[in-house]
């Protein structure tokens, strides 16, 4: 049975065992709810969500939960921990609410503003969000994004713009389409001359976070993001077309070859144009799935990219002594990991100095290798099924993609032999 589910007449059911010096305070054994599907997919893709939050509760239960330099975050988790005691002593959720109104709300006279105030904004504050009148949109962030399942640098980059709509928009109810309008186009736009798509991304986030909100936390407000930006232009202009990222051609490889001084980088740069692999695929190889005639690509971008790719004979002297030189199990040996663990960055940066010194603009990057191997494949009339074979694309069509296990690798020897970087 899988982690934290269990089934009851056909329907999955979340649960979570509650320590036993803890039911006292939370008021039962174990955390229980109905996931509302006979799925098991489904199923397990809806309890993380849960999962967190129940443990979140535990810790508030415990007082584990509470540092924080933050003092309306701090204050919320001290009135849940409170509303937990008292729930555990059987008080109910509406004679709670009332106890602690009455201690947030006491007001005292202010001589300087002439009125009554409320003696502890940020109790006041918390007693709000937690009794369900404010929500506010800090709150929940990390939780959030543990319940994704993508790359942790996505996990940063959405992290830094959910702070940022959090940090313009401090309650849900503050974050009105015309407010959110502005902040994208006049503040973010104009101000900050932030790009369309840079804008649309952390739109994206924010919005996958709002419905976050509303599936978990009860947030039933009106999604403040319709026609927030205009639509993506449907016809490219010409200075898109411009833009666009070209494949490097055979003067190009040769001219970058000859403008570097850095070995690893032409190694690279070499087996680039002769494998079409990605930056990364390359440099995370390691040795054992390196063979006489072959490379097996096994970190790829997706499944499809998992691939054998004959080694091209202008480049198997290179393996050779890269393999019998490597110090560290890796093909392409004394790269460092960044804190994303990926190998290519620094060796990436040292190729976007070299062709900018060289007068290649930014539409050429270590990517146009690639783009140039499989230019040469088309022009070798080769079919599109062998074609995504080498580069790792999905095959379509039921017959090759869904049954078939892949061309031979004399096929695929035979393909690649049609890649030539030569200078004719």
């Amino acid at each position: 049975m899988p982690r934290h589910l269990e089934k009851r007449r056909r329907q999955w059911y979340a649960h979570l065992n509650i320590p036993k010096d803890l039911r006292s305070t939370i008021g039962r054994r174990r955390f229980l709810k109905s996931l509302g599907t006979e799925s098991l997919s489904v199923a397990e893709v809806k309890v993380l969500p849960l999962i967190i939050e129940w443990k979140k509760q535990i810790a508030i239960a415990r007082g584990t939960d509470v540092g924080t330099d933050d003092e309306l975050l701090a204050t919320i988790t001290k009135v849940r921990q409170d509303a937990q005691r008292l729930k555990g002593q059987g008080t109910s959720d509406e004679v709670i609410q009332m106890i602690h109104e009455d201690i947030a709300y006491t007001r005292s006279w202010d001589e300087d503003r002439g009125e009554f105030v409320t003696n502890d904004g940020a109790l006041a504050d918390a007693v709000s969000i937690v009794h369900g009148s404010s929500l506010l949109l800090r709150e929940h962030i990390e939780e959030y994004l543990a319940s994704r399942d993508v790359a942790p640098k996505t996990t940063d980059m959405q992290r830094r713009d959910i702070k940022l709509f959090s940090e313009r928009f401090k309650y849900a109810h503050d974050a009105t389409n015309h407010k959110v309008r502005d902040w994208m186009n006049v503040t973010l736009g104009g101000e900050q001359k932030l790009s369309a798509g840079t804008r649309r991304r952390m739109l994206s986030a924010a919005r996958g976070y709002w419905d976050y909100l509303e599936q978990h936390k009860g947030l039933r407000l009106e999604p403040p993001f319709y026609k927030v930006l205009p639509p993506k232009p449907k016809k490219k202009t010409k200075a898109m077309i411009d833009a666009q990222r070209k494949a490097f051609r055979a003067a190009d490889f040769h001219k970058l070859l000859s403008g570097c001084h850095d070995e690893s980088l032409k190694d690279l740069m070499s087996l680039a144009a002769y494998t079409g692999c990605r930056i990364e695929e390359l440099c995370s190889l390691k040795l054992e799935n390196v063979s006489d005639d072959r490379f097996e690509i096994v970190d790829a971008k997706s499944e499809a990219g998992w691939r054998t790719i004959p080694i091209h004979h202008q480049v198997s002297q290179t393996v050779a002594r890269l393999v019998a030189t490597s110090t560290d199990g890796y093909l392409i040996s004394g790269l460092t990991f960044n804190k994303y663990g990926n190998r290519s960055n620094a060796i990436g940066k040292r190729f976007g100095r070299l062709k900018a010194e060289l007068g290649y603009g930014d539409e050429y990057v270590f990517h146009s290798f690639r783009r140039g191997f499989a230019t040469q494949l088309e022009n070798a009339n080769l079919s599109k099924t062998i074609s995504a074979r080498l580069m790792g694309h999905e095959v379509e069509g039921q017959t090759f993609g869904n049954y078939s296990e892949g061309l031979a690798l004399k096929g695929l020897r035979e393909a690649i032999n049609h890649v030539d970087w030569s200078l004719r």
